[in-house]
């Protein structure tokens, strides 16, 4: 993809649709705004100088306390996402235990949640390139954050099952839109790097999950209603909650504005985001002479139609397959199934193996689970560092085919390792190695798709990750009382696979808006 056609899809007029009275004039409509985009597209020079001077503007602004707080409140989102997806696997046994679930029940805890992320992805990933990230973020985390509240506060299977669910669902959305906001208020130069910041704070999450586990769930509460699940469950939802105060006071993404025809208010959420310096104001007068002077995008005002949505939604999903977008949404597929199937049915599978396999009389203590989780989550902290400091250097391309590569020998090791304490020092190692690949995955997408589809993009390959996790949890599973040489091979081929296929991934060196 050149330059020119890269910005031409940065300011693709998306026309919005207003809802009509006759079903036949809104499909009529509905099909020229996509069939016929080409007659909207400014000229090639404008476009490519629009894209150029809001990147030089974003250069010249650079790192100050503006973009400091977005990237913290994006990654405390993505941190309170880390947080419900892991506080039920640590909070389970004594949910199940005062609300008296059986066991078909307790299975469906964690299965429940990935449902909901699942949904979430597809819709709220589509509802961000229509109606803009931060509107959507707002709403998923407020959904995530109050749902995963109120499921500390029931009394009966139905309503946490259900809380659970609209919880996954806010999960699901603020997901994948948290790296398209962050990625489009960041100069080229600098994506990689701090995209990879973000996608760190999941490391935090995951600790932080585990370390308010360790200081809440072994304590008991004597009340007969208030157990310490409750207050951890409580506790990991106020993070969300914060996450959602902070981005109301922010700015919704220039990016998404101008690709909306909304320029002035682009402009506006610029300015309120640079400084007043001599050659910040003259960068931020270059992109806006240039969006006066070529008026080709009519402005949007989106109206809400719950018919045309599921139109709007179905058509983005299609127009990743597009003529345009066909190789890299199934390249990318290929590359990322096969690495989510092998890592999430490994780490599954391989501290089970050990225990069924192990025949040692001794009792771990109750505090091992948390440290244990303490230990393999910080283990990622290396690969997070590389990711940081070496993707805007080397692209992302190289980082994510050496991982794979490591993950796939490291599966090896296996065979030296047979105790709960080796257990723990393999899958640090394999945690270590596969961190990277999951951070450059998220600097590829928004780098891969333009502007009108990166949302949809990003809710798409959740989803299809989620149906891959529930795949390799039950495939692996078959594998714990047997020979540890199916699954080994099966998880290094897997790796490999992926990363042979990595190497027809586009390369971007600066990663586009």
């Amino acid at each position: 993809m050149t330059d020119d056609d890269g910005a031409r899809e940065e300011i693709l007029d998306h026309v919005s649709v207003n809802t009509l009275e006759v079903e036949e004039e809104e499909e009529e409509e509905l099909g020229m705004r996509h069939h016929d985009q080409e007659a909207l597209l400014p000229g090639k020079s404008t476009a490519t100088q629009i894209a150029n001077a809001y990147d030089a503007l974003l250069s010249k602004i650079g790192i100050n306390w503006q973009l400091v707080v977005i990237i913290t409140c994006s990654g405390i989102g993505l941190l309170s996402d880390t947080l419900e997806i892991m506080s039920i696997s640590f909070a389970k046994d004594d949910i199940s235990k005062q609300l008296k679930l059986s066991r078909q029940e307790e299975s469906t805890l964690a299965g429940v949640l990935f449902a909901g992320m699942l949904i979430g992805g597809l819709v709220w990933g589509r509802a961000a390139d229509i109606y803009g990230r931060r509107r959507v973020l707002l709403i998923s985390l407020t959904m995530n954050g109050s749902c995963a509240a109120f499921s500390a506060l029931t009394t009966t299977f139905w309503m946490f099952l259900t809380a659970r669910f609209f919880s996954g669902i806010g999960v699901g959305g603020s997901l994948p839109i948290i790296f398209s906001y962050v990625s489009e208020w960041v100069p080229r130069k600098l994506k990689g790097g701090i995209i990879s910041t973000v996608a760190t704070c999941w490391m935090v999450g995951s600790i932080l999950a585990a370390a308010l586990a360790w200081a809440v769930l072994p304590y008991p509460i004597l009340d007969p209603y208030w157990k310490s699940w409750r207050v951890y469950l409580l506790l990991c939802s106020l993070p969300s909650l914060l996450s959602v105060f902070i981005y109301s006071f922010l700015s919704e993404s220039p990016v998404f504005l101008i690709q909306k025809g909304r320029h002035l208010e682009a402009i506006d959420a610029l300015r309120r985001h640079a400084s007043d310096s001599p050659a910040v104001s003259q960068e931020l007068g270059n992109l806006k002479r240039l969006l006066e002077d070529e008026n080709f995008v009519t402005p949007q005002n989106e109206q809400w139609s719950c018919s045309l949505f599921i139109k709007e939604f179905l058509w983005g999903v299609v127009e990743l397959f597009s003529d345009n977008m066909r190789k890299t949404t199934i390249i990318l597929i290929a590359v990322i199934l096969p690495v989510h199937f092998g890592y999430y049915g490994f780490m599954l599978w391989f501290p089970e193996y050990i225990r069924s396999q192990s025949n040692s009389s001794h009792i771990l203590p109750p505090d091992y689970v948390y440290k244990e989780s303490v230990y393999v989550s910080l283990a990622s902290l290396p690969g997070n560092i590389i990711s940081i400091f070496l993707t805007d250097y080397v692209g992302p391309k190289p980082i994510l085919c050496v991982s794979q590569m490591l993950s796939a020998g490291s599966v090896f090791l296996l065979y030296e390792f047979n105790s709960p304490d080796q257990t723990v020092l393999l899958t640090c190692l394999f945690n270590a190695v596969t961190a990277p690949i999951f951070n450059m995955v998220d600097v590829l997408i928004p780098g891969l798709y333009p502007t009108q589809s990166r949302g949809t993009a990003f809710g798409f390959h959740g989803a299809l990750i989620r149906i891959v996790m529930i795949a390799a949890t039950w495939t692996f599973s078959l594998f714990i009382d047997t020979s540890p040489t199916v699954p080994i091979l099966l998880t290094a081929v897997l790796m490999l696979t992926s990363a042979i296929i990595s190497f027809f991934v586009p390369r971007i060196t600066s990663v586009g808006h």
